[in-house]
């Protein structure tokens, strides 16, 4: 028999906490190894997220990323040479699955039992957050727009309403990868409500998988940032102004992997949430969709009853930002920008210009230790009436002996 008895798929869903899962495991991947859990990823081994896009045929729009060919089957290999009882893989793109697919992958692990992990938090979150995330990959579709569209079931094969249900209809999504584990290694794990301890949802995926949250000691290196209403139409309007010229590994860089954490610096008093005339549609489709996990039987942390939409008073909506305040955001994008590319641009050249100098000249660099320390005193001045004071004197000495290096001129001609 294999080493590896058991393998877990957590295939998301999106917009579940996946990322600050994600980044929580993979800080934490030796301990995770001590207790017999392997979590693939890492300098050197296999890429998680290339796995998935490798399984499903997907490539980044815009570009052809060579790393993603063949990292299915490279995970696969490295899971099954390091030989642990368990393997943990997370990615929400498996959720889209198709059902070629999912046996492709449950296939892959043929001697091992497999299970199927499937985090879901209430479709009221679901709902803005996916809007926001569509806008931050560079989307420019109106809140409106949005929610017209997924509300609708006449218009599930266009987009956004298309991508949404691809990712978020919970039964189906399950029931897809039922067919290939069986409803009993299908565990449906609800993510806590907000005001929960923080370490709710680890806790609850540690519970499935098998191993103590409380040795994942290392934090998340990273989040997925969430930014206000201004700053969220700001980007909007960025992407419709780019009107599609950046591919998305460009676009990624530039404004997800960028202005996003930039702007999520900024401190909004009140977050946004799912405005109250959606709230109606929203709570009747969750309740089906609870209804249809309830009748298969699959295995559930938490409780299905999170899922439940609850209009959250007092939260704004979306869409309402005023003219003030997306002047205020453009600038702050604007500043935190022009910061971001002065300095990277000096740490990309700083090596090559300092490589093509000669020698170090002493003379020159006590000038310059001078200069910093009178451009200190000078801005300190500005801050405190006694630098100011000090400074002045410095600078009627100067004038002093600029005279008198004048009329010293003067007499020397005279004569």
């Amino acid at each position: 028999m294999s080493p590896l008895q058991r393998v877990y798929l957590h295939i998301g869903l999106h917009k579940t906490g996946t990322t600050y899962l994600q980044n929580l495991l993979a800080a934490n991947q030796q301990p995770l190894r001590n207790q017999g859990v392997d979590y693939p990823g890492g300098r050197g081994e296999p890429v998680q997220a290339f796995a998935a896009l490798d399984l499903q045929g997907r490539r980044p729009r815009g570009y052809n990323d060579k790393r993603v060919e063949g990292s299915w089957d490279g995970l696969v290999t490295a899971i099954h040479a390091r030989g642990l009882p368990t393997a943990l893989v997370s990615d929400e793109r498996l959720s889209m699955s198709t059902l070629k697919q999912v046996r492709r992958a449950v296939g892959s692990f043929a001697d091992s039992e497999v299970h199927v992990v499937v985090t879901v938090r209430d479709l009221g979150r679901i709902a803005v957050s996916a809007w926001q995330e569509d806008v931050k990959s560079d989307e420019t579709w109106t809140w409106q727009q949005f929610a017209a569209a997924i509300k609708d079931p006449e218009q599930i094969a266009k987009a956004p309403a298309r991508g949404f249900w691809l990712r978020q209809d919970v039964p189906k999504i399950c029931e897809t990868w039922e067919a290939a584990v069986g409803a009993s290694h299908v565990h449906v794990v609800s993510v806590p409500r907000s005001g929960s301890a923080p370490d709710e949802l680890v806790k609850r995926l540690a519970a499935v998988v098998g191993f103590d949250a409380a040795v994942l000691a290392a934090p998340a290196a990273w989040t997925n940032e969430t930014v206000g209403v201004a700053a969220t139409e700001v980007i909007r309007r960025v992407n419709d102004r780019l009107g599609g010229r950046l591919n998305q590994r460009e676009h990624d860089r530039a404004i997800k992997n960028t202005l996003v954490p930039m702007l999520a610096r900024r401190t909004e008093p009140v977050r946004f949430g799912l405005p109250e005339e959606d709230v109606e549609w929203a709570s009747r489709r969750a309740d089906e969709m609870i209804a249809a996990l309830r009748d298969r039987g699959y295995l559930v942390v938490g409780d299905l009853d999170e899922l439940r939409v609850e209009y959250r008073g007092g939260s704004r909506r979306p869409d309402d930002a005023s003219d003030a305040e997306l002047l205020e955001a453009s600038v702050d994008a604007l500043a935190l920008l022009a910061e971001e590319y002065a300095t990277s641009w000096w740490v990309r050249r700083k090596a090559n210009i300092e490589a093509d100098l000669g020698a170090p000249n002493l003379a020159s660099k006590v000038r310059g230790a001078v200069f910093r320390s009178q451009r200190r005193a000078a801005e300190l001045a500005d801050r405190s009436p006694l630098a100011a004071r000090a400074v002045g004197a410095v600078l009627r000495a100067r004038d002093r002996s600029r005279i008198k290096a004048r009329d010293d001129a003067e007499r020397r001609g005279v004569e």
